[in-house]
């Protein structure tokens, strides 16, 4: 029984092998061989701009993360001296003011921020002003909405009390510092929120987990 299978396979293989058209085995071998690779070709470039897309967020949140440590702090520094109940020219004080300043975000020292009202630097430095609330922006591109609302007003009230104190400082603002006033309050209020909910832990915490 074993001899006959035997028989009757070996019969088909040489049945196969006589007949076959081996140019056309081998041309659709290739073909396959190439399809397979390209298959392969193709998930390895789609693993490797995943990786690369992946490398790139975690660098822009650690980035985006590491500015608003550094205003956080910078703000810290600042209210020290400064309570919401101060008078205002504790608060409007150049001295004081550099505090908030005068770090690897903003980067305007003490010589510069004195500039304020000389129509050379006007420019130079509501563009340094602005950064905090391009931050701000920043942060929806590479966190979801709904977990960063608390830093995105502190970020923002941080231009907003800057750019409200130059312009009273230049003799722009109508009326008397209230404007200036009500800026710093939101921001102190705004800064508080964020410590208080630890907003920057949390937002570190994901950042790890998703790297």
């Amino acid at each position: 029984m074993i001899f006959y299978i035997a028989f009757k396979l070996a019969f088909v293989l040489h049945f196969i092998y006589e007949n076959i058209n081996w140019s056309i085995f081998w041309s659709a071998f290739s073909a396959i061989g190439t399809v397979s690779a390209v298959i392969v070709a193709y998930w390895q470039i789609k693993k490797q701009i995943e990786l690369s897309n992946k490398q790139f967020l975690f660098k822009k949140r650690f980035e985006l993360l590491k500015a608003c440590h550094i205003l956080t702090n910078s703000f810290g520094s600042y209210k020290l001296v400064i309570d919401k109940d101060d008078d205002y020219s504790k608060m409007l004080d150049i001295n004081n003011l550099v505090s908030l300043t005068d770090n690897e975000i903003i980067e305007v020292k003490l010589n510069l921020l004195s500039e304020i009202g000389k129509e050379n630097k006007e420019k130079q430095l509501e563009k340094c002003f602005r950064i905090p609330k391009e931050l701000s922006e920043e942060l929806s591109y590479v966190f979801e909405n709904n977990k960063i609302g608390p830093l995105q007003i502190f970020l923002q009230n941080y231009s907003s009390f800057l750019i409200s104190m130059s312009f009273y400082k230049k003799g722009m603002l109508i009326g008397d510092v209230g404007e200036v006033k009500t800026n710093f309050n939101e921001l102190y209020e705004s800064w508080e929120k964020v410590q208080e909910i630890a907003i920057l832990t949390s937002l570190e915490k994901e950042t790890k987990i998703f790297y």
